[in-house]
């Protein structure tokens, strides 16, 4: 690529622009100057046409004023005919001659001549009679033959109001020298004829030079149109002198024959444009003579310290700020520019960059340290984690033994993390990685996977059984809730654990197994420790396919409802349903809910299952309004990381608005674990759903956390004995211990209970003897499939078939 200087761009590009304007002012002058010319010669053949019209006017006048005095001093309007004034006028032909310039003159009478003298054309002298005849004015005529006349007609009057038509022909040769006199130029009159060139097409008939005329009509352009001289004139050169021609037609009226040329003497006015246009061009040429040698010191000057700012550039990257900072300054000019700007600049850059590298190799060993440990924790990274296992499995090389991984996820963090803040879960992942320190010694490394997941890297084991120890330490440190802002979290710790002691085993084969053994563990119902074993690999294969099939179940409507009745065991009249999400699998049918539920919650797809189970309920609601049944309630399950969802309460609202229900129709069920989980959130949610008048319904009560400290706490109005205890009641007297005592509790409180899982007449004998208020079972009845809860509530509810009938009052 071919090289051009910053500062021969510059020249270039400022000397376009300036010769561009110093044409465009000298064109602009050029042409100014000509229009003036132009404008000047136009104003001369205007005075020209002026003037040729004055003197011509002015001969009329003489001529008129001594025809119509003769004929007052011969009393031509007293005598009775025109042969006295005819006498008498033949006398003035030599005065006419002499004083007026008259050729000749005739009087007309009658049509006929009474008097001629001199040489008058007859012809002309007839037309212009019958036109003075016509009009009866005096009339004024100019016609050329071999050189250029004027006639002029006057009418007279005798006595008796005869007639007679007096035309005196006169030449042009006073109106030329007048013209020529006060204009101070050469004027001809000029005939055009056929003719090959401009030359041969003009006839001089009269000048006021003719010798000049005739020298003049050799100059003129062969080329040169008729038109083009009428309308612009013609400059014409010779013998060092310019003339300026002007063309006028003399009759303006008739056909355009004969002319009046005015040549006019301009060499002083072109000696003079030509001056001023050499000066133009002299100015011109020196001011851009003087813009260009200063752009060009300007553009050199700049360039010079571009270049030396350049060359010293280089210094930077070899780091000798010293000596660039040197070479890179210059002497001060007397003003400031763009240059001493951008030079301080590049001054300040060198002592920055200067800086930098002192910090750099201050911060060298800070940054390596961040490369390998986690910022937020302190605790080791991905990296160091990496660094750790490969060193703990090369270590097994030189002796016996097994390295062993911990890895831990945080039960239910992100729940929390969204329903609180970011800085909340931060403080918690910071409290836990403290926790972890204290229950593990300097030889073992504990590291920050990523999110909320930790992972401790345990070297030179002597048995497998020391790496479940540390587990069982780990989760004794989530028994105690953690406090943060004045508030307590209490978290749990799901763990999968993985060992080797083969030192070719791989560091990532080593962790792919730990994640697997705690996704196990939080299957199996989280908050423990999983050992892995090579059935988890295909158990973790089933899940994965379990989770793509939800997710086509969502988007292909697999999902429906089934609807079991709840009985007032007071009034033996029906109560409500509970909503119970079914899944009719296209290949494998009716998927049992314990085998999905829990892979949605863990994927979070419990979310939008859980407002499709509200949304259907709403609607299987409306079709029992249809049927009459306008006070029974519908029991919903809702999942923890739905109800902790911060707008779950207005999304619950928009669906009944959009099915015009009441709150008062549903009752919301609860698992233990999610209010205790996080009571202070809870409790805000259920007050909130509490006011819009929705129930509450503690699920599975007895089978989580029960305390009753809680459920005075809270807004509750059911709590569900799980049905664990109720099936085992009449075999166990712990289990009938814990319903008859779970029943006078609750109703102590002033709260229903419901007894789940009653499958006989002596389930529900008993529970009728201890005043249990509600139940629901496979002996009251099955879900009832959604599609046919209408025929259900016809046939048995209606008809009152149901469930009178099962319920039978114990003797007493």
């Amino acid at each position: 690529m071919r090289y051009l200087s910053l500062s021969w761009k510059m020249l270039i590009l400022l000397l376009s622009i300036l010769l561009v304007l110093i044409t465009w002012f000298t064109s602009l002058s050029l042409l100014h100057m000509n229009q003036q010319f132009n404008r000047q010669q136009a104003q001369r053949k205007a005075q020209g046409q002026q003037y040729f019209q004055l003197y011509n006017q002015s001969v009329d006048q003489q001529l008129l004023s001594w025809m119509q005095s003769f004929a007052d001093l011969q009393n031509l309007h007293e005598a009775a005919h025109f042969g006295d004034f005819s006498h008498a006028l033949a006398l003035q032909a030599d005065s006419l001659q002499m004083n007026y310039a008259v050729q000749g003159f005739s009087l007309f009478y009658d049509g006929q001549v009474q008097l001629r003298q001199g040489d008058i054309a007859q012809d002309d002298a007839h037309a212009l009679v019958q036109q003075t005849l016509l009009e009866q004015r005096p009339i004024s005529n100019i016609h050329c033959d071999k050189h250029c006349t004027k006639s002029l007609s006057l009418p007279l009057l005798n006595s008796h109001g005869d007639v007679a038509i007096l035309v005196l022909e006169t030449t042009l040769t006073d109106v030329l020298f007048s013209l020529h006199r006060t204009l101070s130029t050469e004027v001809a009159i000029l005939k055009r004829r056929p003719g090959d060139t401009l030359a041969q097409q003009f006839a001089v008939l009269q000048a006021s030079d003719h010798e000049q005329m005739r020298r003049i009509a050799q100059y003129v352009p062969d080329d040169m149109s008729v038109d083009t001289i009428l309308r612009d004139g013609v400059i014409i050169f010779f013998d060092n002198s310019s003339y300026f021609l002007h063309l006028i037609p003399l009759n303006q009226q008739a056909e355009e024959t004969h002319f009046l040329l005015m040549v006019e003497d301009v060499t002083q006015g072109m000696q003079d444009k030509q001056r001023y246009e050499q000066q133009i061009f002299t100015v011109a040429g020196s001011c851009f003579i003087a813009v260009l040698l200063l752009i060009l010191y300007i553009t050199r000057r700049i360039s010079r310290r571009i270049l030396k700012l350049a060359a010293a550039l280089p210094l930077l990257a070899q780091r000798r700020y010293a000596e660039f900072r040197q070479q890179s300054l210059g002497k001060p000019g007397m003003f400031q520019d763009e240059l001493n700007t951008f030079n301080d600049s590049v001054l300040r850059l060198s002592h920055e960059l200067e800086h930098l590298d002192l910090q750099l190799a201050d911060n060298t060993a800070s940054l390596e340290r961040m490369a390998m440990f986690d910022t937020l924790t302190g605790l080791a990274n991905r990296n160091m984690l990496q660094y750790q296992i490969q060193q703990a499995l090369a270590s097994l090389a030189q002796r016996t033994g097994y390295v062993g991984l911990l890895f831990l996820d945080l039960d239910k963090f992100k729940t929390v993390n969204n329903s609180r803040s970011h800085a909340i879960g931060d403080q918690l992942l910071i409290e836990t990685s403290q926790r972890l320190r204290a229950v593990t010694s300097a030889a073992e490394v504990v590291c920050r996977f990523g999110g909320d997941e930790f992972v401790i890297v345990l070297s030179h084991l002597d048995s497998p059984s020391q790496i479940e120890e540390l587990a069982v330490s780990v989760m004794a440190q989530f028994t105690t809730p953690f406090t943060l802002e004045h508030v307590a979290v209490t978290l749990s710790a799901s763990i999968g654990i993985s060992y080797t002691n083969n030192p070719q085993y791989g560091g990532d084969e080593l962790i792919r197994q730990a994640d697997l053994a705690m996704y196990q563990a939080k299957n199996n119902g989280r908050n423990c420790y999983v050992v892995f074993n090579e059935k988890m690999s295909s158990d973790l294969a089933a899940r994965l396919q379990l989770e793509v099939e939800l997710r086509q179940a969502i988007s292909q409507q697999q999902f429906s409802l089934s609807l079991q009745p709840q009985v007032d065991l007071r009034s033996g009249r029906l109560f409500g349903f509970e909503a119970l999400l079914r899944w009719q699998h296209p290949t494998r049918g009716l998927v049992p809910p314990d085998e999905f539920i829990s892979v949605l919650e863990q994927t979070q797809l419990i979310v939008d299952v859980g407002y499709w189970v509200f949304e259907r309920s709403c609607q299987r609601y409306l079709d029992l309004m249809g049927l009459g049944l306008h006070d029974v309630i519908i029991a919903v399950n809702v999942a923890a990381d739905q109800f902790l969802q911060p707008d779950f309460a207005l999304r619950l609202a928009d669906i009944l608005q959009k099915y015009q229900l009441s709150a008062s129709h549903f009752e919301l069920e609860l698992t233990e674990s999610t209010l205790v989980s996080h009571v202070s959130q809870t409790l805000d949610a259920m007050h909130q759903l509490k006011l819009m008048g929705f129930r509450f319904a503690i699920d599975d009560f007895g089978t989580g956390y029960s305390s009753l400290n809680y459920i005075k706490q809270m807004p509750v109005d059911t709590i569900k004995i799980d049905k664990s205890f109720v099936m085992a009641m009449l075999e166990s007297s712990s289990d009938y211990q814990i319903i008859v005592s779970t029943i006078a509790m609750v109703q102590k409180l002033g709260l229903q209970v419901v007894a789940e899982g009653v499958e006989s007449l002596a389930h529900l004998q008993l529970l009728q003897q201890y005043h249990c208020d509600l139940a629901q079972g496979y002996y009251l009845s099955r879900p009832i499939p959604e599609t046919q809860l209408a025929d259900f509530v016809r046939e048995q509810v209606l008809q009152q078939n149901w469930p009178a009938a099962l319920l039978r009052r114990p003797e007493h």
